[in-house]
């Protein structure tokens, strides 16, 4: 009989096969007709001793009788039942026509002692000597079963160690991993330590590849009325992103509009991304409330998408929606742009309408320089380089009195004021910016400049043209 597994085979893992279930032997009772055939066989050869050199009188006058020895070993072989089978074909051979004669002198009590004493005797042995045979193979029963439970218990407890090695050593590979991921999540945490909104969205895209494992994800700005993409990671040729989401389209209207967070664990949220990705929610600010765009899922692995992941998503919405928040605050109320280390693009109006001011009272020519750099064809170690590389051209070329401020769009460009400077004369300082920055660059740039004639020595209608002018226009293509 074989011991019932404790679990599937499929769970039992590589221990399996080392600590396979023990099956025993269990001793089981002999068929009547076997025992019956034995003793048949024993009495037949018996029988045919006498007729072939015995008296003929199937060993009658023999004590002890033959028979005993079948009698006997049935009883301590096999039991009472067995026995008794035996002690019945001896009775029959024995005495069946070979009964023995009466006298009158013997009355039929005498009588039937003589004829049935060997078989009485036969019978008590058989059930004397067959219960304690009985009694011994239960106790063999009973010592087989409990052998049968110690070894299916070592093979469980075998099996058991089998699969606690095995889950240790998950658990040991998941921990090293999890520590490898708290420090993965710990430094990209660090990048959104900052106060440049572009490094705030670089460190939110790796923040959510840490955290969440996400394969595919993007993160979308508010603009006017429509989502536009600004960072993310994952796409490919046969996965695209999109680039827009107008205020009609449905996903606008349940994450933006309605603030909610959906995701493909619900019907409603599967309507509402259309496969589209697998999560979405809205970048709020907490403390403000303020909308500044959302976050959305494309592509993670099976096992990663879980609740625990949906509540991280919304934490991690959370987390850089304030830190963008912050770094808006921040660059609205700067002085000083932090890559190019020039005046912000805040303080060009206010100054501009000082200095022309200036101008138009104390009479002195007064230029405006709008200079890009055209960074379409360049690499992205390129366009980082690009923002520090103006400031230093600027600060080396410029005079101290022109007033310099960061232009759109960030990192590319910049406006100069140049006092005292006429138009015909800014075409030096230019050339002079072109050749700095290609120096610190090490390669040619190419750039776009335009030049304003803000105010000339002496123009008084200029005065009363520029006073109705409200601040200076933002860069003409």
């Amino acid at each position: 009989m074989t011991a019932p597994p404790l679990w599937p085979p499929d769970h039992a893992g590589s221990a399996e096969a080392a600590a396979a279930p023990v099956t025993l032997p269990a001793p089981q009772p002999t068929a009547w007709w076997r025992s019956a055939a034995e003793a048949g066989l024993f009495v037949g050869v018996v029988l045919v001793l006498d007729a072939l050199w015995g008296a003929g009188d199937r060993f009658a006058r023999i004590e002890p009788h033959p028979f005993w020895a079948i009698v006997l070993l049935m009883a301590v072989q096999y039991g009472t039942r067995e026995a008794l089978t035996a002690t019945a074909v001896s009775t029959v051979a024995l005495l069946a026509g070979n009964m023995p004669s009466a006298t009158l002198d013997v009355n039929v009590h005498d009588y039937g002692v003589q004829v049935l004493r060997t078989p009485l005797l036969w019978m008590v042995a058989s059930v004397l000597l067959g219960e304690l045979r009985m009694r011994h193979r239960q106790q063999q029963v009973e010592a087989h079963e409990e052998l049968r439970k110690a070894a299916r218990r070592v093979s469980l407890l075998s099996r058991a160690h089998g699969e606690l090695t095995t889950a240790k050593e998950r658990l040991e590979t998941r921990l090293a991993g999890q520590l490898g991921t708290a420090t993965g999540l710990f430094a990209a945490a660090r990048r959104l330590e900052t106060l440049d909104p572009g490094e705030v969205l670089a460190g939110a895209s790796e923040l959510v590849s840490v955290a969440l494992h996400a394969r595919s994800y993007s993160i979308y700005l508010l603009e006017g009325d429509a989502l536009v993409l600004a960072a993310g990671r994952g796409w490919s040729d046969q996965h695209p992103v999109a680039q827009r989401y107008p205020g009609t389209a449905t996903l606008f209207r349940e994450v933006v509009a309605a603030q909610h967070f959906v995701s493909v664990a619900t019907p409603e949220g599967e309507t509402v991304l259309n496969g589209d990705g697998l999560m979405a929610g809205p970048l709020v600010d907490p403390e403000s409330g303020r909308l500044l765009g959302m976050l959305k899922i494309e592509d993670m692995t099976f096992l990663d998408f879980n609740l625990s992941s949906v509540q991280t998503f919304r934490t991690l919405c959370e987390w850089v929606a304030a830190a963008y928040s912050q770094a808006l605050a921040y660059q609205a109320n700067r002085i000083q742009d932090e890559r190019t280390r020039l005046y912000a693009m805040k303080y060009l109006d206010r100054q501009t309408g000082y200095v022309t001011e200036l101008a138009l009272r104390f009479g002195f020519d007064l230029s405006l320089l709008l200079f890009r750099v055209e960074v379409d064809e360049l690499t992205e170690t390129q366009r980082l380089a690009i923002p520090a590389a103006l400031g230093e051209a600027a600060r080396q070329v410029l005079r101290r009195t022109d007033l310099v401020f960061s232009h759109e769009p960030p990192g590319t460009g910049f406006a100069v004021l140049l006092p005292g400077a006429p138009p015909e004369s800014v075409a030096i300082v230019v050339g002079k910016l072109r050749e700095r920055l290609a120096e610190c660059c090490g390669y040619p740039v190419n750039c776009r400049t335009e030049v304003r004639a803000l105010c000339r020595a002496g123009d008084g209608a200029a005065r009363d043209r520029l006073r109705a002018t409200a601040g200076v226009e933002h860069w003409v293509a």
